[in-house]
């Protein structure tokens, strides 16, 4: 997955071509609806090290036209346009 569009509370995220088909925006976003689970968004370890920065959780997701909208209670810090990242429903 790939940050595409970033705001202070705000972050679009869309399925990357190194991600394996059978993972989708969609299908995260929809999971995360059945269990009632926020998104939670993680840079890969080292670049996460480098940056200092920790994963970051959702409060709100929207799901349109292969795009993920993801919606946070504070400001976005260390994560910028085209970063690689991965998603995940539960606490970790």
């Amino acid at each position: 997955m790939r940050i595409v569009e970033l705001t202070d509370y705000t972050m679009v995220i869309m399925k990357d071509s190194e991600d394996p088909p059978w993972i989708s925006v969609g299908r995260i976003y929809r999971h995360s609806k059945k269990l009632s689970a926020p998104i939670r968004v993680a840079l890969p370890t080292k670049v996460r090290r480098e940056r200092g920065v920790t994963d970051i959780k959702s409060k709100d997701a929207v799901y349109n036209a292969g795009m993920l909208v993801l919606f946070f209670d504070n400001a976005i810090k260390g994560y910028s346009v085209q970063d690689r990242v991965d998603l995940y429903l539960f606490e970790f």
